[in-house]
């Protein structure tokens, strides 16, 4: 399983072939309030990334300076990265960093899958609310810990589902100023 950031840096291919210098300054300008990838772990993604044949890479001459390598979305690539992007996330604690980053996405490259996303998203996080909902507490070798425990996910989720229903709503009153 590839982790999320590998995901977000097919994304920033999406416009188009570039360097890691230039990746990392589309990572920073567009995910930066939700998400910091190091330049070791991006470097590290590319690495990995070709070599699983999602993207790949040439060298770019640039005069007196060494070459660099330009990176670009491979079929497989493009295919991967709409994957994960149109699927929920399978955890609450995913939906901090994850589905914003799939959200950031969607909203640049295909604003009319963010419904099907929030809608699945929703699914997904109330069945996880109803089956928390019937347990009176979280295992624990403590009881009073595993009742508060499972009150404070369950407040978490319905949390999450009220927000789901705002970025709905904001997404639907951008579809009509637009």
């Amino acid at each position: 399983m590839k982790p999320p950031a590998a995901f977000a840096v097919l994304g920033c291919l999406l416009p188009g072939p570039a360097h890691g210098y230039q990746l990392g300054k589309r990572l920073s300008s567009g995910l930066g309030p939700i998400w910091h990838i190091a330049p070791s772990q991006l470097y590290s993604l590319l690495a990995r990334l070709e070599r699983e044949g999602l993207i790949q890479g040439h060298l770019e001459p640039q005069g007196a300076r060494p070459p660099r390598r330009v990176f670009s979305l491979t079929p497989a690539g493009r295919h991967a990265f709409w994957d994960w992007a149109t699927s929920p996330v399978r955890h609450a604690r995913d939906v901090r960093l994850e589905l914003l980053a799939k959200l950031y996405f969607l909203h640049r490259h295909a604003p009319e899958r963010i419904p099907a996303l929030l809608s699945a998203q929703a699914v997904r996080l109330a069945r996880l609310r109803d089956r928390l909902a019937g347990r009176a507490a979280l295992p624990c070798d403590d009881p009073w810990l595993g009742r508060i425990a499972a009150r404070f996910r369950l407040r978490q989720l319905e949390a999450l589902l009220c927000w789901l229903e705002e970025v709905m709503i904001c997404y639907e009153k951008e579809v009509k100023s637009a």
